[in-house]
């Protein structure tokens, strides 16, 4: 039985005795142990009541979203459906509304006993995006397999068991011992292969769920569907559309720099705002020589270590030599793996000083690379293949603007 009938019907029990019950008859002691009963008891079962309706708002307020900033580790973010996703369900709350709309159409047809919509992400991570179900019978199902998904998706996305044996074996959601599901009703939106909404119903009764509700299920399904491949769209439009005034603001202050100082000091001030590193630092082949097997560091801000502004350096004893010597950019997660650790300017380095994620591309000029900006943080893993990506997009622009300027002879400038 339900934990807050219980609650209430010894409640009300409490109530009528101490209403209909007269103690005059009964001496100081029996009287006054009957007044602490009886008040006590209601004051003890309005507060489990109390409690109850305070778990029950918890439980409302439970609903998950996913992180858009963990999705994008390994592909553009324009082609990233699950971290565009993730950032309408964040930043757009009529998407949410939407979705718990819908799950509401669904549980009016069909009038289940308790509900679930969940998102697979990729890499089979399950996020519990809203749920309808009895507080005394749900347990957290978080870092655990949830069988019935393998079912829906054997079952072409669409699948309704009304004879279930024990449905908590399917469905790890329930305490066993206060709620056995007999009938299952489930289905999914597949937005691509490995990104999914998965709407999973139950009831504890056998033969429950109708297999003809399974026309106006698929039809809800593809209006959420159609909707939902819209929302990508426009997400997806809304970050190129972002991506190139970025682009546009870049090209307006370095490409038309007329000195290599005022081009560097912008494109480090856009490059500073923009991915918020502990340690920014350009450097070129000494004399802008491209047969130079040194190099200088012509700018340098952040975190303090002893390679600063007018540095030199063997471009094949450290990382940001051989981004130039290679003319390829380098993503590493941790430069620093314990007593180890990658040298970034040179062999003697004895430390990093701390600074762990390392990204790095290097400035072209006349195809070849002339130099190289990199961003350091003492975060390991800060930076993504999408941090990547935008990196090298800016520092073709500021290539430009480098290439303009040698071209010019105004390097002294």
């Amino acid at each position: 039985m339900n934990s807050s009938l219980i609650n209430f019907v010894a409640l009300f029990l409490l109530s009528i005795i101490g209403i209909f019950v007269n103690p005059e008859s009964w001496n100081f002691w029996a009287k006054l142990a009957f007044k602490l009963v009886v008040v006590g008891g209601i004051f003890f079962f309005l507060y489990q009541l109390w409690g109850d309706y305070q778990e029950q708002e918890e439980e409302e307020e439970e609903d998950e979203l996913p992180d858009e900033k963990a999705l994008i580790k390994d592909e553009s973010f324009f082609e990233n459906r699950a971290a565009l996703l993730a950032r309408a369900l964040q930043k757009n709350p009529e998407v949410f509304e939407l979705l718990k709309k819908q799950f509401s159409v669904i549980w009016n047809l069909i009038l289940p006993h308790n509900g679930f919509l969940l998102l697979m992400l990729p890499k089979r991570e399950i996020i519990l995006l809203h749920k309808l179900v009895r507080n005394d019978v749900f347990r957290s199902p978080k870092n655990k397999p949830i069988p019935v998904l393998d079912l829906v998706d054997g079952a072409h996305g669409f699948l309704v068991e009304n004879y279930l044996e024990n449905g908590t074996n399917l469905i790890p959601f329930y305490n066993p011992e206060a709620y056995v599901p007999r009938s299952f009703l489930a289905f999914k939106t597949e937005l691509e292969k490995e990104l999914n909404l998965y709407w999973l119903f139950d009831a504890e009764l056998v033969d429950f769920f109708n297999e003809e509700d399974k026309t106006t299920i698929n039809k809800i399904n593809d209006l959420t569907l159609s909707y939902l491949d819209h929302v990508l769209l426009v997400e997806k439009l809304k970050e190129e559309s972002k991506e190139k005034s970025k682009m546009l603001e870049l090209a307006r202050d370095v490409v038309s720099a007329k000195s290599l100082k005022t081009a560097v000091s912008r494109f480090s001030e856009f490059l500073a705002h923009e991915f918020q590193a502990s340690k920014l630092t350009i450097a070129f082949r000494k004399n802008f020589d491209l047969n130079e097997a040194r190099g200088t560091i012509f700018y340098a801000i952040g975190k303090e270590d002893p390679f600063k502004s007018g540095s030199e350096f063997l471009l094949e004893e450290g990382l940001n030599g051989w981004v130039i010597l290679k003319n390829r950019p380098y993503l590493l997660d941790d430069i620093d793996k314990g007593e180890y650790f990658v040298p970034r300017f040179s062999r003697q380095e004895k430390t990093n000083y701390g600074l762990r994620a390392f990204l790095s591309v290097p400035i072209e000029y006349q195809e070849q690379a002339i130099g190289m900006v990199t961003l350091e943080d003492s975060k390991p893993g800060k930076f993504t293949v999408l941090e990547k990506e935008k990196l090298q997009r800016y520092t073709t622009l500021f290539s430009q603007s480098i290439n303009r300027i040698v071209y010019e002879n105004q390097i002294g400038g």
